[in-house]
């Protein structure tokens, strides 16, 4: 299978339409831009059934285990699965060994604002070979392609730049400008907030409460709501742990502005094209033969689930390790799962610990 990157992929999301009166650039972009994504939990039963605990994912995908037919490709969550950002968790590695060793195509599927060749080559970094995975599918692929269609298309019928106020920092170079959007320094410049990455420094206390936007930005989203820009988010994730410290996932400002009046468009999980372009990627046309390997509910979990892909719950580190690791010497509680399901209104069909083989 060839490789690709997010950026390869996000001709699968919708394309920003042209503005109905070419006259405004601003008005181009917030007409065309979608509310933010209802989470696609929604559709999940409002009484979670019972996950399945698995000790490795050879309990998956080998015949003889009795679990069924086995999954014919895996997506893969990268931070709290395959690495806690700093560096890659060997078990994991050796289990995409396993996978690419069986010719099981595996799509590494991120809400990161980076692009997919970007996370290729940060992982690379950390110990996962570029061989171990078939194609990386990110928030921030998708959104590069959809604004850089957008620029391309303006650029051909005369229009003028894009101009964008960042929102966080770029991860991975200069994303905006490779994109061929104007960065601004101001709201009355811009014709849209571009969101990236984490917000603020992390909080490495076990149990941190989930940070919040600071004062400076949230008087940032009230001025550029008033002026009726478009806020674009680049990952849906409202927070991420990295290297055991809790960041503000960029994500977290979709819903303060749209109570602001703001118009706010997300890419990535849980969103439908983030699952399509992985299903592509993958060459899978059954979703329910597919598994989704995550550790994040309202992401990775649901969102698949919402597309029919099998799913498995990572609880030993990521996004929820603290919740669920809280029985006796931090071992996994069956009863914290439960209470955490039924407030995201969606299970996993299986559960483990870490992913291994």
């Amino acid at each position: 299978m060839s490789r690709r990157d997010g950026a390869g992929v996000a001709e699968t999301a919708t394309a920003i339409q042209p503005a109905l009166r070419p006259r405004s650039v601003r008005s181009a972009v917030g007409a065309s831009v979608a509310p933010a994504l209802r989470p696609a939990m929604a559709e999940a039963p409002a009484e979670p059934v019972e996950a399945m605990a698995l000790s490795g994912l050879g309990a998956l995908f080998d015949p003889a285990s009795g679990a069924g037919n086995p999954p014919l490709a895996a997506l893969v969550d990268v931070w709290g699965v395959l690495t806690d950002g700093a560096r890659a968790f060997v078990p994991a590695i050796e289990a995409l060994k396993v996978l690419r060793a069986r010719g099981v195509p595996v799509a590494l599927v991120s809400n990161t604002s980076r692009r997919g060749g970007e996370l290729a080559r940060l992982l690379e970094g950390q110990g996962l070979a570029s061989d171990l995975h078939d194609a990386v599918i990110t928030g921030g692929g998708l959104a590069f392609g959809h604004l850089s269609a957008e620029v391309a298309r303006r650029r051909a019928g005369g229009g003028d730049d894009l101009r964008c106020l960042i929102v966080g920092t770029q991860p991975g170079g200069d994303w905006a400008r490779d994109a061929g959007l104007r960065c601004v320094a101001s709201v009355d410049e811009a014709d849209l907030l571009l969101g990236f990455g984490v917000l603020g420094e992390g909080d490495p206390r076990p149990g941190a409460p989930p940070p919040a936007p600071d004062i400076a930005v949230r008087r940032l989203l009230r001025t550029a709501a008033r002026s009726g820009l478009p806020l674009i988010l680049t990952n849906a994730d409202t927070s991420v742990r990295i290297a055991g410290a809790l960041h503000l996932g960029i994500g977290a400002l979709a819903p303060l502005y749209q109570s602001l009046g703001g118009t706010v468009r997300i890419y990535g999980k849980p969103g439908a094209d983030m699952f399509a372009a992985a299903l592509d990627a993958v060459g899978v046309a059954d979703p329910g033969r597919v598994v989704m390997i995550g550790d994040t509910l309202a992401t990775d979990i649901a969102g698949a689930r919402a597309a029919g892909i099998v799913t498995v719950l990572v609880t030993g580190a990521g996004s929820h390790a603290d919740e669920l690791h809280v029985g006796a010497g931090g071992t996994f509680c069956a009863e914290a799962l439960a209470r955490l399901a039924r407030r995201a209104r969606v299970m996993p069909h299986h559960v483990m610990e870490a992913m291994q083989w």
